[in-house]
């Protein structure tokens, strides 16, 4: 079957994009600028988080949404490591 008009997103998702994009892209920059890679790495992990909700909520087929399964667990392993380091006092 074939589509001929494609279907707009549901309100809200641009807003997670967004946000995603933010997050993912301010990781990196924040653990260069104050020299903490656990914030860097909490930052980036919500970031793959957020983008894991926006693909598990939009995807169309199985392989859609089972990649954002596994942006949300990595995402949050990330974050949870991050967390880890800073509440540690580890250095960077």
């Amino acid at each position: 079957m074939v589509r001929l008009m494609a279907t707009g997103n549901p309100p809200g998702t641009g807003l997670l994009r967004l946000a995603a994009v933010i997050l993912l892209i301010g990781g990196p920059i924040l653990a260069l600028v104050f020299r903490s890679w656990g914030l860097g790495a909490m930052v980036f992990g919500l970031g793959a988080v957020v983008l894991g909700i926006r693909q598990v909520r939009l995807g169309e087929h199985r392989s859609d949404r089972f990649l954002g399964v596994a942006l949300l667990l990595g995402g949050a392993f990330t974050a949870i490591d991050g967390l880890v380091r800073l509440l540690s006092g580890a250095l960077p």
